[in-house]
């Protein structure tokens, strides 16, 4: 069945993601090299654990571990895992995690690095996640389109577990993405001259304060001495550096048509 080759399939991946991190060129990793939670962060965190749950992770001494521990290492040389945990479950013999757990500790590694997308359009995997995407695509939870690949409904719950999507099985990303880019044309539209000016002279700290201070409610404020909280600095990062964009963009689009 192709739900036994998927588990296979994610498993290698994760122990990939918590042994070399998909390094291009990077050999197989051998039993006894520790796991990497690289700094504890939660998403290597999940894949740590889950590879312990998938029965691939020793104490160092042998022993296997079943639960997320700071000092994990690798059960079994990683370029047996795929067959390893395929005839597991195929086998039926032991209790592995359901498919949409570990579907989640895997995505979420994967667009930490870029590698694959949560987005709900068609994407070009790395070349090293294919057999996980066609493994992937054979049960369902995905669809290939020529050299890329588009999420089905069905990852939709798998999803939802790692946060990426919302209840409406939509990218949370991509949703934001589109709320920016909606906000910003709408602040381009009526953007004051001396915010255009920063952001052409591309100084973007000031059009950070601008967009903070200033654009509230979908409306350019007049410009006071009054400064925006700290925490609203950091919030709108993402609006600033699309807005630069804009304007330069617009800037550039003038400057050819005149010339």
């Amino acid at each position: 069945m192709a739900i036994h080759r998927l588990y296979g399939e994610l498993a290698a991946s994760l122990v990939r993601a918590t042994t070399d991190g998909w390094a291009p060129g990077a050999g197989p990793a051998r039993a006894g090299v520790d796991l990497d939670d690289r700094g504890s962060q939660s998403a290597f965190e999940d894949a740590c654990a889950m590879v312990a749950k998938l029965g691939l992770a020793t104490d160092g001494h042998g022993k296997p571990i079943l639960h997320w521990s700071t000092k994990m290492k690798l059960a079994i040389d990683a370029d047996r895992v795929a067959q390893f945990v395929t005839d597991r479950s195929r086998g039926g013999q032991i209790k592995l995690p359901p498919i949409d757990d570990v579907f989640a500790a895997w995505i979420w590694c994967a667009t930490h690095f870029g590698h694959a997308s949560a987005w709900r359009v068609p994407f070009v995997p790395h070349d090293d996640f294919r057999p996980v995407m066609d493994a992937l695509a054979a049960s369902g939870y995905a669809k290939p389109l020529g050299n890329a690949f588009i999420w089905t409904d069905r990852i939709g719950p798998a999803m939802q577990m790692s946060g990426l999507w919302d209840e409406n099985n939509l990218s949370r990303q991509e949703l934001e993405e589109r709320d920016i880019e909606r906000d910003m044309r709408r602040a381009f539209a009526s953007i004051p001259e001396d915010v255009r000016h920063a952001a052409l002279r591309d100084d973007g700290r000031a059009v950070v304060k601008a967009l903070a201070a200033r654009w509230v409610g979908g409306v350019w404020l007049p410009d006071t001495a009054d400064e925006a909280p700290w925490y609203r600095l950091g919030a709108v990062a993402a609006e600033a550096t699309r807005l630069l964009e804009l304007v330069k963009g617009a800037d550039d689009l003038l400057s050819r048509n005149v010339n």
